[in-house]
């Protein structure tokens, strides 16, 4: 076991740890948002075809999408409705700021309809030029699927502090961290990827 002498385990066991309750707490604090306004629409009696929401798994495919064959269950949202978009909320971080990454999601049809948007399909990707800088799915373990019926035009967001890390697929441990310069943010959610959006590391 490759320890300190001191007995401290290197910098990399926490810097992997840290990464790994940032992604837990995404699954607990930025859905929670989501949840609560589900809720809330539940209560207001939001119920499509007199059903609620049932679990998509009693859902065979088919007649509510606009386009047959997309292999999209009965109700489940389509691509060509839901837009994601990225946005941080500054523009520029000093030395002691973390940037605040959001990913909002929005039904752009006309019509309601039920969309995924557990951490299963959440993705946080940093960028800088061509390099991988940072992304939420390198040390997710596992991911979560979450239903929410989101009614046309309806939009929601979810928050990620990113800690100014860099991470590796597998969360293979990373000693280079980012330096000051700008960096894009692209979100995504399952085959949704937003435009790209660059912020400043000071």
């Amino acid at each position: 076991m490759n320890t300190s002498p001191s007995g401290r385990q290197p910098a990399s066991v926490y810097r992997r740890r840290r990464i790994t309750v940032a992604v837990i707490a995404l699954l607990l604090i930025g859905l929670l948002g989501w949840g609560v306004s589900f809720a809330l629409s539940a209560l207001g009696g939001n119920e499509r075809d007199g059903q609620g929401s049932q679990a998509q798994e009693s859902r065979e495919p088919g007649d509510d999408l606009p386009s047959a064959g997309s292999g999209q269950p009965e109700g489940m949202c389509d691509a060509g409705q839901v837009e994601v978009s990225a946005s941080t909320d500054q523009n520029s971080y000093t030395a002691d700021k973390s940037p605040v990454l959001v990913l909002t999601v929005k039904n752009t049809s006309e019509a309601d309809c039920d969309l995924n948007v557990g951490t299963s399909q959440q993705e946080f990707l940093v960028m800088s030029g061509s390099d991988r800088i940072f992304s939420t799915t390198d040390c997710a373990e596992t991911g979560e699927d979450v239903i929410l019926e989101f009614k046309a035009g309806q939009e929601e967001s979810a928050r990620f502090t990113w800690q100014r890390e860099r991470s590796a697929p597998g969360c293979k441990a990373v000693n280079v961290q980012p330096r000051p310069g700008t960096y894009r943010f692209t979100a995504i959610l399952g085959d949704i990827e937003s435009d790209a959006t660059t912020f400043e590391l000071q």
